[in-house]
């Protein structure tokens, strides 16, 4: 079978059966490799990537000196890490994935070291990983690659945001674009850049469920130090509300269809809950993550959400904004609500039945 018609063949698999862009790729490789293979071929790839990059920055910088020397080095080592994923292979997509990280690393050193330590530098730094990782998302590179790019392009957005309501605003926006790329995904899963546009909702909804830490000012703050980054510029207000308004579309587009009184008890009882969860963001986050995952039938990443869900729990019990019995009280009330709506879908599927 030729190039074309296997491509042909994927497009028409994945159109029908919905499948991932690694499915495809593990497809369009003729075989799917064990797990245990695929570890010992990336730890071989790393330890050889390991030695590689030792014995071609000793030397190199041995002779080429400052800023240059590391800068055409970090250069030579992106090169060399787009020239192994060309060769699509386990080992050389391990490898290459080392190389470009090293080389990026090594890039943005050079520029951290050439402005100074000044808190400020952050922003020139991050432009310059912005461009890097963006410039490496367009090129052709392995499964695993994408995501870092994707990631690295969304942290280093942040980063030239900076801090205050415009990063909340950030971490609201990239909740609403993980949602809508999740519950869209049946219409770019058959994408030519699908693989592109997968590797961008994973990084975003990874992005989202991190930012969602950043309204508790106590715990945050010492677990960050950095100062563009600290989450005492918050406002009380913007992110709560966002999010709340991230999980009553989703509602609301999931729910487009049925009739107008479910319809509108749904839309009510969302707003209850996003009002009831204001001091938890994240709990309203992970159902509304969870709806549209359920719904995109990705079934990874919604297993994960009850842990994330968990973890937010844990942070607001351990937050020092409201007092304990304000919690307990926020959720028992939340559990109620909760209880009442499935108590009522129960009874009128009785009644319909």
């Amino acid at each position: 079978m030729s190039g074309k018609e296997l491509a042909k063949l994927l497009d028409q698999m994945q159109a029908q059966l919905h499948l991932d862009a690694s499915q495809r790729e593990r497809l369009g490789a003729g075989s799917q490799t064990p797990w245990w293979l695929s570890g010992l071929l990336g730890l071989a790839a790393w330890v050889s990537s390991v030695l590689f990059i030792l014995s071609f920055l000793g030397p190199w910088l041995a002779l080429i000196e400052g800023t240059v020397g590391r800068a055409v080095a970090g250069v030579l080592l992106i090169l060399a890490a787009v020239y192994l994923f060309r060769r699509r292979q386990p080992f050389t997509n391990q490898m290459g994935l080392a190389l470009s990280l090293t080389g990026h690393g090594l890039l943005l050193f050079v520029v951290a070291d050439r402005l100074g330590s000044d808190p400020d530098t952050l922003r020139p730094v991050a432009l310059l990983g912005l461009l890097i990782a963006t410039g490496l998302l367009w090129l052709p590179s392995s499964f695993l690659h994408r995501h870092v790019c994707a990631l690295l392009m969304l942290v280093s957005t942040g980063v030239l945001i900076g801090s205050g309501a415009a990063l909340a605003i950030y971490g609201v926006a990239l909740a609403a674009l993980a949602c809508v790329l999740w519950l869209c995904r049946q219409r770019w899963a058959t994408h030519s850049q699908a693989q592109r546009i997968r590797a961008l909702t994973d990084a975003a909804t990874l992005l989202s469920l991190l930012l969602a830490l950043m309204p508790h000012e106590q715990l945050f703050h010492h677990m960050v130090e950095f100062q563009m980054l600290e989450a005492g510029h918050w406002s009380d207000a913007i992110y709560p509300a966002g999010v709340g308004a991230v999980l009553l579309g989703v509602v609301a587009w999931l729910g487009r269809r049925t009739a107008g009184l479910e319809y509108g008890l749904a839309l009510a009882v969302s707003a209850l809950v996003a009002l009831l969860s204001h001091s938890a963001p994240g709990l309203v986050l992970s159902l509304a993550l969870a709806l549209a995952l359920f719904h995109a039938g990705n079934r990874t990443w919604l297993l994960l959400m009850p842990a994330f869900a968990s973890f937010y729990l844990f942070v607001l019990y351990y937050s020092l904004h409201i007092s304990l019995l304000h919690k307990s009280l926020l959720m028992i009330a939340c559990g109620v609500v909760l209880l009442a709506v499935a108590r009522f879908i129960a009874l009128r599927a009785r009644r319909r039945a």
